[in-house]
This record gives structure tokens, sequence and C-alpha cells, in this order.
């Protein structure tokens, strides 16, 4: 940033961009004001723990952390096995995804389909040509085997707590894979400068709601102008 000129920025990420940011902000490096994220890590960790093993949710947990618990103890249990193949054998699954545009076109519109916020139906959401477009960054530049090779070179749990003192905001959209609740944000984040919970948008946030998605972003960062 400083070779672009730039002494004061912020960063902005959802999905592994969430990822990329709240590292960015526990470096915490020179000129960074903040971030915003919208795929946070606030997963306590004896929550965590209970998911890993299989286990009932912890005792006392508020209506907004049941069903977070819930939401993600159907995701580990049912919906993980993409990723599963990839953190073990990114080079085999990357054949046939690079073989066949068929297949890397079933194998990205089933991520379309769960992770939108269109209740199965990402046409709800994504004009076809939006997804075929998707798809065809992938299929031109070949990038199926690298883009499932991250998952083998980073295999954490993107999902439990991050510390992080940086000024953080936050917003939760209502088709992500779970919903943070604001007590488990604020204990991730400890300087929380913003908080909303939004009634539209899903896991590709920017991509299915950009309108909504720069005015949270504009909404996050305003105290830091």
């Amino acid at each position: 940033m400083r070779r672009l000129g730039y002494r004061r920025y912020v960063a902005q990420g959802g999905d592994w961009g969430s990822v990329v940011a709240d590292v960015m902000a526990k470096q915490a490096p020179a000129g960074l004001l903040g971030i915003h994220v919208n795929m946070p890590a606030t997963v306590p960790q004896d929550v965590a723990n209970a998911l890993n093993n299989g286990d009932p949710a912890p005792s006392g947990l508020s209506p907004k952390e049941r069903a977070a618990f819930e939401s993600l103890d159907t995701f580990y249990k049912k919906n993980t096995g993409y990723a599963a193949m990839m953190v073990m054998r990114p080079q085999t699954v990357g054949y046939g995804l690079s073989d066949s545009p068929a297949g890397l076109a079933a194998w990205m519109y089933d991520k379309f389909a769960q992770w939108t916020y269109s209740d199965g139906e990402p046409e709800r959401s994504l004009t076809r040509d939006e997804m075929l477009d998707d798809i065809t960054l992938y299929w031109l530049t070949n990038s199926a085997v690298s883009s499932a090779r991250l998952y083998w070179e980073n295999n954490a749990n993107n999902f439990n707590a991050v510390d992080v003192s940086l000024p953080a905001a936050v917003t939760v959209f209502p088709g992500e894979i779970y919903q943070a609740p604001r007590s488990w944000t604020e204990r991730s984040y400890h300087n929380l400068i913003y908080f909303n919970e939004v009634d539209r948008g899903g896991h590709f946030a920017a991509w299915e709601q950009p309108e909504l998605y720069a005015q949270e972003v504009r909404a996050a960062f305003r105290t830091l102008r």
C-alpha cells in the first residue's frame, strides 16, 4: 500500500477475504485503520469443541447462539464434502474440474445453490449469465486446481474465534453459512466499531447485493475517515 502511495487504508473481506482481513488485523501493519468482514470468525472454543466432537450444543446459549450452533452443526455434518476433497486431494479433484466444463459448472453451481440467499434456487439471487461468467473465469484461466489447492495449503477452521484488537466492523447476511451473534462477535473483535444484521444477501454478498454491500462498507468505515 505504501508503494501505491496510500498511508492510511482499510481492509474488507468475505470468505477467504475475511481470513486475510483477520490476519492483517492481527498483524496490524502501519497504516491499516480497521477491517470489515462479512464472514466473521467468532465461534467460542467450547462451541467449537462441541461441533468438532459431534456433541450437543453447550448449555446456556442464547436463541441466536443456538441458531448459529445448529447452522454450523448442519454445515459440518452434511455440507463440507467439497472441502474435504480439496483439503486431502486437490490435484485429483482438479483433473475432473479442468477436463470437463460441465463438471466444473456442476461443482460451482452446487455452491451457488447452497450459499446464496435463495432457498436453494440461485437464479433468485443471480442471473444465469452472471453464474456462467463466474464459471467461465475459472475455465478460461484453468484455475480449478490452484483454487482447490488453497484448501490443502490452509485447512484451518476459519469460523473459530479470532483475537482481533484493531477496529473491526461486521455485517451479518441472512444467507451466510452461519449468522454470527453479536455476543460472540464482541468477544472475538474487541474493538467492534460497527455491527449490523441485514435482511437479504448470502455468502456471496458483494455479488448478490452489491448496492447493500457497498452501503454496509461505507457505514462500517465512516468513523475511521
